[in-house]
């Protein structure tokens, strides 16, 4: 019974210090993240026929950055293929030279068009 309390407090004892020590805050690059979100709203707009027909969506993307400050729409969800085609375009269409610092990082958004 001796034996089965050590071993139990040995392993109970190795868990907490292997998860003390383990505990490194993870970078979530949120600067990156926010000045990326700033850009989008700048540079998407509400695209004329859906004020047209008093349409509103909401489309998840994931965008990569490339080495040269382009931006790739990886993954785009959408119902609706006008808007989903819109957003890839004003996505892909973004040049800009100051985001090449963030090549290669994914960032994932929520894109929600209503009318107000």
């Amino acid at each position: 019974m001796k034996s089965r309390i050590a071993t139990f407090l040995i392993a109970l004892c190795m868990f907490m210090s292997g998860t003390a020590f383990a505990i490194n805050p993870v970078n979530l690059n949120s600067d990156a993240s926010k000045a990326v979100a700033s850009l989008l709203k700048q540079e998407i707009d509400y695209p004329k026929f859906a004020k047209e027909e008093n349409f509103e969506c909401c489309v998840l993307v994931r965008i990569i950055v490339a080495d040269d400050g382009t931006f790739k729409a990886d993954c785009v969800n959408c119902n609706c293929v006008r808007m989903k085609a819109h957003v890839i375009k004003v996505i892909e269409n973004i040049d800009k030279k100051e985001f090449s610092k963030y090549a290669g990082k994914e960032f994932s958004f929520k894109i929600d068009f209503k009318l107000i």
